[in-house]
C-alpha cells in the first residue's frame, strides 16, 4: 500500500516494506490533496511507492 510522507519527514522507514519511489501529488479538483501520514505533521505529502507499486504504476495498471 502507498504511503504518504513530506519531504521534511521523508521515506517511510522501519516497515514491512521498502518504499523507495516518491511521486508528487496530482490532485483534481484543487480541495482533494493529501497530508503527511507522521504523527504530528501537517504537511503536504509525497506518495511513496514500493518496487512492485512503481511498476505497476509504470506500466499503467494502477494509480495512486
Amino acid at each position: 500500500m502507498a504511503l504518504a510522507r513530506c519531504l521534511t519527514c521523508g521515506r517511510p522507514q522501519g516497515l514491512k516494506h521498502n518504499y523507495t519511489y516518491p511521486h508528487e501529488q496530482i490532485s483534481l479538483p484543487a480541495n482533494h490533496v493529501v497530508f503527511c501520514g507522521a504523527k504530528g505533521c501537517t504537511r503536504l505529502a509525497m506518495i511513496w511507492l514500493t518496487d512492485d507499486e512503481e511498476e505497476q504504476y509504470v506500466q499503467g495498471v494502477r494509480s495512486f
